[in-house]
């Protein structure tokens, strides 16, 4: 009991602090939201969620992370056959992404990004203290053998989103495991995917709707609305009644928060349920109706403090397992942030990515606080009195 006691004393909570505001943000966020697809009592929910959340988080951090070394197949076997178990679901939205339990669902998805950054964490530190430790691209396929199977699993089913995040986890990693012999290439590559991203729509034309329409479409490349989605992010004018009204409402919902927002639960457009999903993928769009640009900028001010705080554990790790780990964490939570925020604003194509502790969801809030929980039990560890 003193040992928790010690472990607890040295709890960063300064992440504890930034996640309870992550969470009050997304409370207020979907208390604001008054949509009949919503369930009834979102935020209330949530925060019965959360709070379970805090629990486990600080469950975890009092865990020693070591002890998921051992156990890496079985948590990334188990997730991976919960990731075949949900084709025996009806789809929901389209999509078999969720096992229906009867009292709630639960979405593997979720969990299968933190078996995959374990599972390779695992590997990444048995190379790392190897006698003679292999950096070279050729071998390090296992990296990506682990990803395959859940990235085509996540996206049979379809959900574009998740599967993204995978790759962006395997690819962070990837970049902390081979040091310096890569990271230029990499910081390089997705310096220009950023510039892509914004200065594509610059230069949209109609030959860029009919490569969609002609090529990748017809070529199963992409599925109909993926294209769609595609083209309105290309061309924010772009079927406005059709598949570009979500991000056009949302974007008008952010606009019309103007400076210091609308007032708590005072969106008009949240009201109305102007804006589709506003509860899940498109939330910044109520948090920016409601709270105006000082207050959105607070949240993504926030998702900042917490990505520092999260290089700072992995710099400081005791072991390479414990700083891959955390590498992986923040690569998830930094892309589903950008991905999530910049879809609302025309800064990237809209693909249905929660973001993190404020989108409304019960698998991915106790996945993030899991996740967090993993790694603030690295940060305790960090001193050697932990090993004696």
């Amino acid at each position: 009991m003193e040992g928790i006691r010690r472990y607890l004393r040295d709890i960063d909570y300064t992440i504890v602090v930034l996640v309870a505001i992550l969470m009050a943000y997304s409370c207020l966020a979907i208390a604001g939201v008054h949509n009949s697809q919503m369930p009834s009592h979102a935020w209330l929910k949530q925060l019965v969620v959360g709070l379970i959340g805090f629990v486990v988080m600080f469950a975890v951090a009092v865990s020693d992370y070591r002890s998921l070394r051992r156990i890496r197949w079985w948590l990334y076997g188990i997730t991976t056959v919960l990731l075949v178990v949900v084709f025996a679901f009806p789809a929901v939205n389209y999509a078999h992404s969720w096992i229906n339990l009867k009292f709630t669902t639960f979405q593997p998805s979720e969990f299968s990004k933190l078996a995959l950054i374990i599972a390779t964490a695992a590997f990444m530190a048995n190379v790392d203290e190897s006698e003679l430790p292999d950096y070279r691209i050729r071998s390090s396929w296992p990296v990506w053998a682990m990803l395959i199977p859940p990235f085509v699993l996540t996206l049979k089913e379809p959900a574009l989103g998740q599967a993204l995040v995978m790759v962006s986890i395997s690819l962070i990693m990837f970049m902390a495991f081979t040091k310096r012999s890569m990271f230029a290439l990499l910081c390089g590559a997705v310096l220009l995917g950023g510039v892509v991203l914004v200065t594509v729509p610059i230069f949209y034309s109609k030959e860029a709707a009919a490569f969609v329409h002609q090529v990748l479409i017809p070529h199963n490349i992409l599925k109909g609305y993926q294209g769609e989605r595609i083209l309105a992010w290309l061309d924010p004018n772009y079927d406005l009644g059709g598949s570009g009204f979500n991000v056009h409402q949302a974007q008008m919902a952010i606009a019309s928060g103007q400076m210091f927002g609308e007032g708590a639960l005072n969106g008009l457009l949240s009201l109305h349920a102007g804006v589709p999903n506003e509860w899940t993928d498109y939330i910044f769009s109520s948090v920016g109706e409601q709270f105006g640009f000082v207050g959105s900028a607070g949240l993504v001010l926030c998702f900042l403090a917490l990505i520092y705080r999260l290089v700072r554990i992995a710099r400081h790790a005791s072991d390479t397992f414990g700083m891959y780990m955390v590498v992986g964490i923040l690569g998830m939570f930094a892309f589903q942030v950008f991905e999530n925020v910049g879809m609302d604003m025309y800064m990237s194509p809209s693909t249905g990515i929660t973001l993190p502790f404020v989108s409304y969801g019960g698998s991915s809030l106790l996945a993030n606080f899991i996740a967090v929980g993993i790694a603030m039990s690295v940060a305790i560890r960090h001193k050697p009195l932990r090993f004696k």
